[in-house]
């Protein structure tokens, strides 16, 4: 996972956005300032960075404001920490019970015509109705979902890249949302983050690549007397 371009946009307290924490607004992947109308560039020119293709909103705690303006890398990540990526599935179209759920269809002879890969009964004939949430063929994909709990493994502090466990949600080059898992077996494993975020022009200097501790080095020696 690439960070790219990812910039805080404004803050807003839990007294303005009407919840039990205050958000940040983020903004990620630069784009042309011409594709939108004036009037949707003001956030944009309020915070002083270019205009963003997606801008998406994360819950903070009051004491980690950031000013906006401020560039995110993915230093602010660590590796051994479990993070939550949410994006919009790869959309499938129009699809059948077989595909859409997993149905197992119907048999292929026996005196079956046309209906191997139907439903087959939707309801009985005591019921006279379709309950609602019935699976049924319709729409495939194309709606956000979110992945829980992937471990961070390696992080390329040059290039920003993020080195997941597992697969994410999306097709290649989509934005994607990342941030600390919020499942409870991962909390002790997200100790010690950089805070607020990892400043580029702090005092701090980190390696090209930061990996895990279980990953194996291939600089160290792999027989030890």
């Amino acid at each position: 996972l690439k960070v790219q371009d990812c910039h805080v946009l404004r803050y807003v307290s839990k007294e303005d956005s009407g919840g039990k924490t205050a958000k940040l607004l983020v903004g990620g992947k630069n784009v042309s300032p011409f594709s939108k109308p004036e009037s949707a560039h003001q956030i944009f020119k309020e915070a002083g960075v270019p205009r963003k293709q997606k801008v998406a909103t994360f819950n903070v705690t009051d004491d980690a404001i950031i000013k906006p303006g401020t560039p995110l890398y993915a230093a602010h990540f660590r590796p051994g920490q479990f993070v939550d990526v949410t994006a919009k599935t790869i959309g499938k179209g129009f699809q059948g019970v077989m595909k859409r759920w997993g149905f197992k269809g119907q048999p292929a002879s026996h005196g079956q015509t046309k209906t191997h890969r139907r439903p087959g009964a939707i309801s009985t004939n005591k019921a006279s109705k379709v309950y609602r949430g019935k699976k049924m063929p319709g729409k495939m994909g194309n709606v956000y979902r979110t992945c829980f709990g992937l471990k961070v493994w390696r992080i390329n502090t040059i290039h920003d890249i993020i080195y997941v466990n597992g697969s994410v949600p999306g097709h290649t080059n989509c934005l994607v949302k990342v941030r600390d898992s919020k499942l409870p077996t991962c909390k002790e494993y997200n100790k010690n983050p950089p805070f607020p975020t990892f400043f580029a022009d702090g005092d701090e200097k980190l390696p090209e690549d930061l990996f895990d501790e279980e990953i194996f080095q291939f600089t160290d020696p792999s027989v030890t007397y």
